[in-house]
């Protein structure tokens, strides 16, 4: 199976990683806002218009996605996170979603999201 990795971050600061990968039953990725100055709202934004350009080149979309899991650094900023969401989210296909408070390591990462669709 061959399997296609999306977007490499080398350290230091940062841990040598891959933000997502592509194989023949899936693509999964996992993300913070390039720009970390936005609000919650803002930073949910970039991500989910990165996460739409991912899953394009895998040849996917938001009516293919299967799961996502939400990192918020404060829970009471969900409804933040939801309006953004559901603004967003294809009404017809909606994935199962995880959302839960967290730390990131990037104090100034407000979200992170992994979403895993099928291609």
């Amino acid at each position: 199976m061959s399997i296609t990795k999306i977007g490499r971050v080398t350290g230091p600061p940062a841990p040598n990683i891959h933000l997502g990968a592509v194989c023949a039953s899936m693509v999964s990725v996992c993300l913070t806002a390039p720009e970390k100055s936005g609000t919650l709202a803002e930073q949910t934004g970039q991500i989910l218009e990165i996460i739409d350009g991912h899953l394009r080149e895998a040849g996917s979309s938001r009516a293919k996605l299967l799961m996502v899991q939400v990192w918020l650094a404060h829970m009471d900023e969900f409804p933040a996170f939801r309006d953004v969401w559901n603004g967003w989210i294809d009404p017809d296909h909606v994935p199962a979603l995880s959302v839960v408070q967290a730390a990131a390591s990037r104090r100034d990462s407000l979200v992170e999201i992994r979403a895993y669709g099928a291609p």
